[in-house]
């Protein structure tokens, strides 16, 4: 269910040289640097990603000990690591990583990087995706931790083919498949289909306990890890938008300066400094007061555009944003128990 960090890597050293689109590029160069920032976290459980984080320190650890954020010259060569990995795994025939090299030198993305003029273009923006996918993934937050999450016992309608996928191990594992292979046989009645949906329901409720058997807690955690991700990002979802057209109607639907429409489209790069707005609002300490709160998500929302904030003291907007904090919050306690449909 989870893919390995090495995995992560070339996927992104493969998925950026395919656009010239620089908000794509840029989002895959911060996604590359909460991989990289990731080789830090001490938590790491499995063993393939404890070796790949082993490497990838004795590498770059120069650019990273006793610095606030990786520099330049880590980006250019954390680039260069990934399209090796990808490029790789992508070839159906074995290649040299001399061989991989001589073809990065060739794309568009890596000319650009390595231009001489990189600092007066795209260059700031850049290393400042990379960056701050640096510090998410160090400090592994990439969503708030502050949510309450419901007892969820139909899951996600991706949860089964990941299971399977996944070939989860132990009793309950085991008798989850049986009975989704009853509900879904063909010829079934509808009473043998409520039935086998009933006893997964109970399966499901029973991942939720404390005292979940060792042989079944595998299951039990994938199960949890995957209900928690479905409702953070619907809830997320939800607080960044309330958060999004109370700034516009505070605003009379101004936001850097320019007209903007008048919702966010989801999973749409628009949406994304919204969603880190949200998140830094409910991540907000308890004693921190309402114009810090929004001061703080304010400047989240601009580092997730990799765009240094505009002075706070002062601003005019400091009104719209606070506008947003408190359409968040309201949002934020109306659906601490709101559970998605699973599909």
């Amino acid at each position: 269910m989870k893919r390995h960090l090495v995995v992560h890597e070339a996927g992104n050293g493969s998925v950026m040289f395919r656009t010239k689109d620089p908000r794509k590029w840029k989002s895959y160069l911060q996604n590359l640097g909460e991989v990289c920032g990731a080789a830090w976290r001490d938590d790491l459980s499995e063993e393939e990603d404890r070796a790949w984080a082993e490497a990838h320190r004795k590498e770059f650890h120069h650019w990273v000990d006793g610095r606030a954020a990786p520099p330049w010259p880590m980006l250019i060569g954390a680039v260069k690591r990934a399209f090796v990995a990808g490029y790789g795994a992508l070839e159906r025939k074995p290649t040299t990583e001399a061989e991989a090299l001589a073809r990065l030198d060739r794309t568009y993305l890596w000319k650009l990087l390595t231009a001489d003029d990189v600092a007066q273009g795209h260059g700031p923006e850049a290393l400042r995706a990379f960056q701050r996918g640096f510090r998410l993934g160090r400090s592994e937050r990439p969503f708030s931790t502050k949510r309450n999450i419901p007892r969820m016992v139909d899951p996600p309608y991706h949860w089964y083919r990941q299971q399977a996928e996944a070939n989860l191990m132990g009793p309950s594992a085991a008798r989850e498949r049986a009975l989704v292979a009853a509900w879904r046989a063909s010829g079934a009645s509808r009473e043998d289909v409520e039935a086998s949906q009933q006893a997964l329901r109970e399966l499901h409720a029973s991942a939720w306990r404390e005292d979940v058997p060792e042989e079944d807690r595998a299951w039990a955690e994938a199960y949890r890890e995957t209900c928690a991700h479905w409702v953070t990002v619907h809830r997320r979802d939800a607080v960044a938008q309330s958060a999004y057209e109370a700034y516009l109607r505070s605003s009379d639907g101004i936001l850097d300066g320019e007209p903007a429409p008048p919702s966010l489209r989801p999973f749409h790069d628009d949406a994304k400094p919204w969603l880190a707005f949200a998140d830094r609002v409910e991540d907000a300490p308890e004693d921190e007061s309402e114009l810090a709160t929004a001061e703080a998500a304010a400047r989240e929302y601009w580092d997730a555009r990799w765009r240094e904030a505009p002075p706070w003291d002062g601003a005019p907007d400091q009104v719209h944003w606070l506008a947003a904090v408190r359409a968040a919050r309201k949002t934020s306690e109306a659906m601490a128990d709101h559970i998605p449909r699973p599909w």
